[in-house]
Parts: C-alpha cells; sequence; structure tokens
C-alpha cells in the first residue's frame, strides 16, 4: 500500500515469541465481549473462547522470523527517529507495538448492525450474508477467525473462503460475531488525527480484495479466497490504529505522532504484525506469509503466488486510485515474481479505468520476459 494509509495486532507474549522446541506453542483467539444470540447461548460462549491450536513447525518458525523481523524494524524505527519525535508519543507507541500481548479487533458500527439484522432474520439467505461480510474487513476477520476455532475447525486444511466460514460456523456463530464485534466497534475511536487515515485504509483493503477475486485465476487461487486475504492483507495497519485508540483511552489524551513518523512505522511494521495475526487466527502459514510479505520488498526467497497476487493487486489498486499508468513489466522485474505476467495483463485489461503500459514484448508466462 502506498504512505498514506492503516492496519492491525501481533503479539509477543504467550503466542508472540518463539518457544524452545519441545514446548507446545499454541494459537489463541483474542478474548471477545460477551454476545447474547437469540434462543441459544451457546454460540456466544464460543465466540469467547479462546481457539487453542498447536502450531505446526512450519508456523511456529514463520512466527520465530516474524517476530525477529517486527523486533528489527522497531529497532530501526526508534534509532532513525529525529530527535523532536523522540520528545511524542512515538516512542511509546512502539515499545508497546513490540511487546504487544492480545487485543480485539474494531469494526464500523453500521456494517454490523446491517450483519446482525440479516443473521436474526429467519428469510435471509446466505448469500446476503456474504455480500455483508465482503464489505468490512473486521467482520471477515472475526468470522475467519471463529471458522479456525478448534470448535469449528475440521481436519488440516484452515478455513479461508467467507461462504465456507458461514456454513461452518452456522447462523448462531455469525450472530455472536456481529454482536460481539458491533460492541467492539463501537468502542473504536483513534482520535480526529487519524480518523481520515482509518477511512482510506479499509477502503483501500475492500478494493484491493476485489481486484484480487479478479485476478484469483492467474495466481491459482480461489475466487473467494482471493477476496478474504485481499480484504485482511492491511490488518497489520488496523491493529496499529486499534492500539493508537486504546492509548488514547488509557491516557484520556489525543496520541501525540509525528505524521512522517505514523507514515513510516505503519508501512514498515503492518507486514509482520498482519503475519502474526493470521498465524494466532489459524489461518495457516500460507495465508500468513502472504500477509506477511505481500510487498516484496525484498522479495521472498521461495515463489509464493498468493502473496505475488496481494502484491499485484495492490499496485493495481494504487495504480487505479492516483490515476497512474501501471508498468506491470517493472513490477514482475523489480518484485520477481512468478506469476503468468501476459494471463494477468488479459484479465487487468478488463478493468475499467486502469491504466497499463504497453508490454514490451518478450517470452509470454515468464518473469525475466517482462
Amino acid at each position: 500500500m502506498d504512505q498514506k494509509a492503516g492496519r492491525w495486532l501481533g503479539s509477543k507474549g504467550s503466542t508472540g515469541t518463539p518457544r524452545d522446541k519441545g514446548a507446545t506453542v499454541s494459537a489463541k483467539a483474542s478474548p471477545t465481549a460477551p454476545a447474547k444470540p437469540s434462543g441459544d447461548a451457546r454460540p456466544a460462549a464460543e465466540a469467547e473462547e479462546a481457539a487453542v491450536r498447536e502450531y505446526t513447525a512450519e508456523e511456529q518458525a514463520l512466527l520465530a522470523e516474524l517476530t525477529r523481523i517486527l523486533e528489527g524494524r522497531c529497532d530501526v524505527l526508534l534509532r532513525a527517529a529525529h530527535p523532536d519525535t523522540v520528545k511524542t508519543d512515538a516512542p511509546m507507541v512502539i515499545e508497546i507495538l513490540r511487546l504487544l500481548d492480545e487485543t480485539a479487533i474494531r469494526q464500523r458500527p453500521v456494517a454490523a448492525q446491517r450483519a446482525l439484522a440479516v443473521a436474526r432474520n429467519p428469510m435471509s439467505s446466505a448469500t446476503q450474508l456474504v455480500h455483508i461480510f465482503e464489505q468490512d474487513p473486521a467482520l471477515t476477520e472475526a468470522l475467519v477467525q471463529m471458522a479456525n476455532s478448534s470448535f469449528y475447525r475440521r481436519g488440516t486444511q484452515p478455513c479461508i473462503a467467507i461462504t465456507e466460514a458461514i456454513l461452518r460456523v452456522g447462523v448462531g456463530g455469525v450472530e455472536a460475531i456481529v454482536t460481539t464485534n458491533m460492541v467492539e466497534g463501537l468502542l473504536c475511536r483513534p482520535g480526529s488525527a487519524y480518523g481520515q487515515l482509518l477511512v482510506q485504509v479499509w477502503s483501500h483493503m475492500t478494493r484491493t480484495a476485489q481486484i484480487a477475486r479478479t485476478l484469483a485465476p492467474t495466481f491459482k487461487a480461489s475466487p473467494e479466497t482471493a477476496f478474504t486475504v485481499g480484504l485482511l492483507h492491511d490488518m497489520g495497519r488496523l491493529m496499529i490504529f486499534d492500539y493508537l485508540s486504546q492509548l488514547r483511552t488509557r491516557h484520556r489524551r489525543e496520541i501525540n505522532v509525528p505524521e512522517r513518523f505514523l507514515f513510516d512505522f505503519l508501512n514498515r511494521l503492518h507486514e509482520p504484525l498482519g503475519g502474526i495475526a493470521a498465524l494466532r487466527w489459524n489461518l495457516g502459514a500460507n495465508v500468513a506469509r502472504s500477509i506477511a510479505f505481500h510487498h516484496h520488498e525484498p522479495p521472498p526467497e521461495q515463489p509464493d503466488l498468493l502473496s505475488e497476487l496481494l502484491c499485484v493487486a495492490e499496485k493495481v489498486e494504487h495504480a487505479m486510485r492516483c490515476n497512474k499508468q501501471l508498468d506491470l513489466g517493472q513490477l514482475w522485474r523489480d518484485a520477481e515474481l512468478t506469476g503468468d505476467l501476459y494471463a494477468t495483463r488479459e484479465h487487468l485489461e478488463t478493468i475499467l479505468g486502469l491504466q497499463l503500459k504497453p508490454q514490451d514484448g518478450g517470452k509470454p508466462g515468464t518473469a525475466k520476459a517482462a
């Protein structure tokens, strides 16, 4: 994402730091406020339960890597901070982020209210629920988190698609999610200085998800998985704003972080924070890795089509928003992408309002030919 936008949670503590090889490592969902869905209180209790599952060896290794990246970037930010910045709240915010334990994601109350009305209406369809969830990143995050909890999880494959998650948790689970998140959403007030940035971030995440769904076939992903991961890709930015909100409430004043420094730590920290969150929500190493490295700066050591999909979708969204021409060939070279360049171009040519630089020849289907 470009310099001016925002994201969510990362943790140390019980699940944010690597354990000894022989230790048991579990993923825990963040605590949520109690919900009271009509008819049966059990789904609400399930929404509050911690989703406990042992990390795989791959997930443990990725968690350790992302923790090291997060701490290293925090150190760099603090060392490079201007003397005037050190006198503000910036160091405090950085230290809290790097020592993060558990928190809950906030979301917009209006969308939650709409989803709650649909969930409680016996005449509503699953399609209506899917449409509402597609419009709100926080609701999607809570839904997927519950679908991958120890209570609902089936087999070893994580649930990513919105439709599958709704079918898995059922109407009662959806109602608990929406009720809980509606309460939490009412508490999300990062302050007037950051309100507009939060709106920009949510808009960016929604548009990127729609583009990712369009490009899904060229990166061998299902449309629903592409949409959901696109919707979650910048959740690390939402995490940061969520913490600014909590600090503002705790200190009963506005949190003073210089704009330039705010953009720097949003851009530097949102990827590892988002990857850590995905691991804690039991979304699997593949999804966590795609979120944690979607900027491809630098490109990952091993090719990863899902992160490549996010990288391209985000660049497309930025080009359209800024009314700039997108050079796909240059993007393929700089990010060292391995996906099918020419198939991607064919899909993008169907998107109105996108300006693509004329292709510069080369052998189709290879990044080097771009």
